[in-house]
């Protein structure tokens, strides 16, 4: 049913959690497991980004990449099928959305924060953008201990 299926991840301490989730999932139906990490433009952040030059801005991005594909190693090491690794940089729900419809994934696997209320209004929910705009079924995990709680 599903050949190709897409965990993304942002190393928060759930991950292993859900990406075992994803590989349960990949194994059952023999399908491909692609997971992607998306870093955040600097330039989202940084309020001071008219002191950064581009070519320091490139350093920055570049190490940050170099500590992720660290994580991918430190997080899928323990993985017994083939993982397509992807790292990204730009607007998360945007660059997964672009994934999905690029390689033509079949279903996503991803955490949820459990945020409400104002946090919620707030921050805003990358997993709620990937459900409402994703092409192909989504699976939202709760990590364990986080309760629901009513806004």
């Amino acid at each position: 049913m599903f050949k190709k299926i897409l965990c993304p991840v942002d190393f928060s301490e759930s991950t292993g959690e859900i990406l075992a989730y994803a590989t349960g999932l990949a194994k059952k139906f023999s399908a491909e497991l692609h997971v992607i990490h998306v870093i955040p433009h600097l330039t989202y952040f940084t309020p001071y980004e008219s002191f950064l030059t581009p070519d320091n801005l490139i350093a920055i991005e570049k190490n940050i990449s170099t500590e992720v594909g660290q994580n991918f190693d430190n997080l899928l090491k323990n993985i017994d099928i083939t993982v397509k690794r992807v790292i990204k940089t730009g607007v998360i729900f945007v660059e997964i959305i672009d994934y999905i419809k690029e390689e033509n994934i079949d279903l996503v696997v991803m955490g949820t924060h459990g945020r409400s209320g104002i946090e919620q209004i707030l921050i805003g929910s990358v997993a709620e953008k990937v459900v409402r705009k994703a092409p192909c079924p989504v699976l939202t995990i709760r990590p364990k201990g986080k309760e629901f709680r009513m806004p």
